[in-house]
């Protein structure tokens, strides 16, 4: 007696098989090594740079706004400096 293959309901889905795709980043060749070794320190070296260029703006802006509160109170410290004799103020009434 012969089998006759299953039928499907025409309801039920067919089950598909599962693929599993393995991705590895890890390198398995000496050459792989050496390439991702190269491409590491230069990761590494581009990040370094960068942070000095963030260091140079930040400590220019820094500078520019020290030089800017610096111009702009040059007025108040020049009169407060003229109101100065021998360590005392001149406006100072002591009652």
């Amino acid at each position: 007696m012969e089998q006759v293959p299953k039928q499907q309901d025409p309801q039920t889905p067919q089950a598909r098989p599962m693929r599993t795709i393995h991705i590895s980043v890890q390198p398995k060749s000496w050459l792989g090594k050496l390439v991702a070794g190269i491409a590491g320190i230069a990761l590494m070296l581009v990040a370094f740079l960068l942070s000095i260029v963030a260091f140079a703006v930040i400590a220019g802006l820094v500078m520019v706004a020290i030089v800017y509160v610096l111009w702009v109170t040059r007025r108040a410290r020049r009169a407060m400096r003229d109101e100065v004799i021998d360590g005392e103020v001149k406006s100072r009434d002591i009652h």
